[in-house]
């Protein structure tokens, strides 16, 4: 595991999505995306591993890089959470010794692949999102 800097992972986010963020939360990336479809958190999930599978993140490959960022993430001395797939799990325990808190505490979460151009992001508010980004199309570069 590697800590990345905030203002890395914004500019990565922020390539990814095409648009400069005024912050790394759900509601910027929702504002920039204006396309995420959001689905309640269903009522019971008590656990990392759980949450983990309802977004999918299981069934990634194993080398798939991951940057994870909590609110653990903006404190200071502190950045966003690089690991491969296979890692989240030795990651989640290590997050819960460390910090003493679940990675989905019910905090904001906001996980990208920046390889694969894939996003999940988990609201304070019970909900989350998943988006698969294009890749920018090069005619219009320069048009933002």
């Amino acid at each position: 595991m590697n800590i990345v800097d905030l203002g890395v992972v914004a500019r990565q986010i922020e390539s990814m999505i095409g648009t400069r963020l005024p912050s790394i939360v759900p509601g910027a990336i929702d504002d920039a995306l204006g396309t995420l479809q959001w689905t309640r958190i269903p009522t019971g999930i008590e656990d990392d591993d759980t949450m983990a599978k309802l977004l999918g993140l299981s069934s990634l490959s194993p080398d798939t890089e991951l940057v994870v960022v909590t609110d653990v993430s903006f404190k200071e001395g502190s950045g966003a959470f690089a690991i491969s797939a296979s890692q989240f799990e030795e990651f989640q325990a290590w997050y819960s010794d460390q910090f003493s808190e679940r990675v989905f505490s019910g905090c904001d979460v906001i996980i990208c692949a920046p390889v694969d151009r894939r996003l999940w992001i988990v609201h304070h508010e019970g909900v989350y999102a998943t988006a698969q980004l294009r890749a920018p199309d090069k005619s219009q570069s320069g048009r933002n």
